[in-house]
């Protein structure tokens, strides 16, 4: 077990147990449990066992309710994860793929923000949906001059049995360089990354892109958490609000496009280890 942080900055308690070698098998067990601050609650059974040589295969159940202030909605979602995993290995490369089967049953509860209605396109959006998907993703490391390049593609497909329909596909790029400048090691820092969906009529809010925060698969550093998309306007219950109160929902997008840029330099006058003064 453990306390941490999770990325919208609320406190969150983890809650793991590992059973390993079931019935004397390969086969292991894991339970999560996870609980924040806020509303959000998840578990997680999953069964894990190696397949063939460097390939392995985990059988997940999970119940998740997430509370996506941002968005001024609550989800729930139950969903069967079957998944086949493995490792890349090549001269000067490494990698891995993982393929994931997936059925899930969403429900989506719009709050609006704080003291407002939920906006006009959140009250439209689908409250009820089940998605039954496949998903390729793979991901390759290789040197660059004396640095790290990651790249990572993410193609999925999802259609009947399920009530929604699209093909959706992503990729990030990440690289550090060092470097000397002035006297100085210097690292440079580049992350870029672009997503489309493109769905058979309307599409659901869970399954567009998000962009916004400082951390996560959707972080873009100097923005709050899904700031950085389209937003609808909310209207007012009460006159008595804040500057500081959130009047906008955030709806996401059907694409999206990001590139975040960085220099960092230890920072030896402060004589504090691992301090680092970082410009983007």
């Amino acid at each position: 077990d453990g306390a941490n942080v999770d990325k919208e900055g609320h406190a969150c308690c983890d809650v793991k147990w590992v059973q390993p070698e079931i019935f004397g098998s390969k086969a292991s067990a894991t339970a999560t449990l996870s609980s924040t601050a806020t509303t959000a609650r998840e578990f997680s059974l999953r069964l894990s066992s190696p397949v063939w040589r460097a390939c392995s295969g985990d059988l997940e159940v999970s119940r998740k309710k997430r509370e996506e202030a941002a968005s001024g909605y609550s989800s729930i979602c139950t969903q069967g994860l079957f998944r086949l995993a493995g490792g890349l290995n090549q001269v000067n490369q490494l990698g891995s793929w993982r393929l994931d089967a997936d059925w899930s049953l969403r429900d989506l509860d719009p709050k609006g923000a704080p003291q407002h209605y939920p906006s006009m396109q959140l009250q439209q959006e689908q409250l009820r949906s089940m998605k039954t998907s496949l998903k390729y993703t793979t991901s390759r490391y290789a040197e660059l001059f004396s640095g790290l390049l990651n790249a990572k593609v993410a193609m999925e497909a999802a259609g009947p049995p399920g009530n929604v329909s699209f093909l959706r596909g992503e990729a990030t790029v990440k690289a550090g360089v060092p470097f000397n400048a002035l006297g100085r090691l210097w690292h440079g820092h580049l992350s870029m990354g672009c997503g489309l969906l493109l769905p058979a009529g309307r599409s659901c809010l869970q399954d567009r892109f998000h962009l916004g925060g400082a951390s996560g698969t959707s972080s873009l550093k100097g923005f709050k958490e899904r700031g950085a998309e389209p937003r609808e306007l909310c209207a007012q219950r009460t006159l008595e609000l804040k500057d500081s109160d959130r009047h906008q929902d955030a709806q996401g997008g059907e694409a999206m496009a990001s590139l975040f840029t960085a220099v960092s330099t230890p920072c030896h006058f402060l004589r504090l280890e691992g301090a680092q003064l970082l410009g983007f």
